[in-house]
């Protein structure tokens, strides 16, 4: 009786230890089908994205109008345009703050940390102190902002342009202002309140002879 007894106990043991396994091999079986789903998901996005940008929303076809057609100053912001470029500037801004949010939260996804799912595109000055900080939630208001006080018409446009591509190989891309060098680059963060810690605490002083220094 007592040999019969150790018999079940060990069974029951197997039969524990098969089902642990199977609960394992299950979960990292849905845990594949989940991020292959979110794979296909993106890859679809994105080559649908990158096909409209280069058909109707091309940067650099659109700066070449902008600068030949719907200019009336030199100033390379948003109210030097005439009201049709304004108008065409406008679509284009309003193209890009929607779409380039879902991309990067699409492919969050597929990433290992999920939770840096947020762009946020940063203008900084020749000494990377943050001058302007653009989210999701400042929309087209944000971008033409940007563009006015900072001189940033055809960078932005750019920019946004050559974004989308940079996103979905995970490049670092930082574009001069040649005008003013300032710089304009992105982040994927997980809360757009908060702004990269590399970016912090940079102030910008004057020493003796009026040359601007960099201060961590």
């Amino acid at each position: 009786m007592a040999s019969f007894l150790n018999f079940l106990a060990l069974d029951l043991k197997g039969i524990i230890i098969i089902v642990v396994i199977a609960i394992l091999v299950l979960a990292l079986l849905g845990i594949i089908i989940s991020n292959r789903k979110y794979k296909v998901r993106y890859n679809r996005f994105y080559k649908k994205f990158d096909k409209t940008i280069n058909k109707k929303y091309n940067g650099n076809m659109l700066i070449e109008d902008l600068i030949n057609k719907y200019t009336v100053d030199g100033t390379n912001t948003f109210k030097s345009l005439k009201r049709k470029g304004k108008n065409i500037t406008k679509k284009y801004l309003e193209y890009y703050q929607k779409n380039l949010p879902e991309q990067v939260l699409l492919k969050s996804f597929t990433s290992p940390d999920k939770n840096r799912s947020e762009l946020i595109i940063i203008v900084l000055d020749d000494n990377d102190r943050v001058l302007y900080k653009w989210d999701k939630s400042k929309k087209i208001k944000g971008f033409i902002k940007v563009i006015n006080k900072y001189q940033m018409l055809t960078p932005l446009i750019a920019f946004l342009y050559e974004l989308p591509l940079n996103i979905n190989e995970n490049k670092d891309y930082r574009l001069i202002n040649h005008d003013n060098d300032n710089v304009i680059t992105y982040e994927i963060v997980k809360n757009i309140k908060k702004v990269p810690k590399k970016y912090k605490n940079k102030k910008v002083v004057k020493d003796k002879q009026g040359k601007k220094k960099k201060k961590k």
